[in-house]
């Protein structure tokens, strides 16, 4: 996992596949990054700082505002098949557009889907990520229900619970809150941000740039399908960012 604090934000990335056994916390310490090995040669491992993280192989962290990553490949625990209505589960009910009390903000919405053609502009060139070098650029990715409502569920639980990181306080990670909306992925993936100076999207992903490991996150080729979560809620960091990213399995 990699965190990064700077004085306007928090940013935290995640990335797990498979072959990723264990979880991992990590602490954040202002211009200090720790690696960590996680799971098998090739994952990717786990590093976190003060100004990016990624968890479980990719997370990062800052101070006034948030921006963590995730990536998982073992869906096998999905139990919404995909003829479904990827809203009517009770776990998307509660983050859908028509939820039962008041629907999902139409201004939240709208900067989730400015979210998506964010990062689809950042991936339509070459992109360079620090230690990861330049990037090619990457397929656009489509924004996909499932995908979403994990992303709005976990805004949400950081904005209700106060709280900033993959891990919740129940222990669930970003494959977990996959599984529970129902997304079979082949890898997927996390990134978050929080803090009052990220209003829009561009704000957001421009903090996110900021962490090398963010940045490659979002550039990732593997990745097709994309979900995206905005909260303002009464958390410490006031603003609450998800980014989701998967590639269903079997694909």
């Amino acid at each position: 996992m990699t965190s990064t604090t700077g004085p306007t934000g928090t940013w935290s990335s995640l990335r797990r596949t498979e072959s990723v056994t264990a979880r991992l916390a990590a602490t954040v310490a202002l211009s200090a990054t720790i690696a960590l090995a996680c799971g098998d040669a090739g994952d990717g491992g786990t590093a976190e700082t003060t100004d990016s993280a990624t968890a479980a192989t990719d997370a990062s962290e800052t101070g006034e505002t948030s921006v963590d990553s995730a990536a998982t490949t073992d869906s096998a625990a999905s139990t919404t098949s995909e003829g479904d209505d990827p809203w009517a589960s009770p776990y998307c009910q509660q983050v859908a557009d028509d939820r039962p009390v008041n629907g999902w903000l139409e201004d939240w919405g709208a900067r989730e889907q400015a979210m998506l053609e964010a990062v689809n502009n950042l991936r339509s060139s070459p992109t360079t990520c620090g230690k990861h070098g330049e990037l090619p650029a990457a397929s656009p990715l489509v924004m996909n229900p499932r995908a979403q409502c994990a992303a709005r569920s976990h805004s949400l639980d950081m904005a209700t619970r106060d709280f900033f990181g993959h891990e919740n306080p129940d222990g669930e990670l970003v494959g977990d809150r996959f599984n529970n909306a129902g997304y079979s992925y082949a890898i997927a993936g996390e990134n978050l941000a929080g803090g009052v100076s990220l209003e829009s999207a561009e704000q957001a992903l421009a903090g996110l740039l900021t962490s090398d490991d963010h940045c490659a996150n979002m550039m990732g080729p593997d990745y097709t399908e994309f979900g995206a979560g905005f909260v303002e809620g009464s958390g410490a960091l006031t603003l609450y960012w998800t980014q989701t990213f998967g590639r269903p399995a079997g694909s």
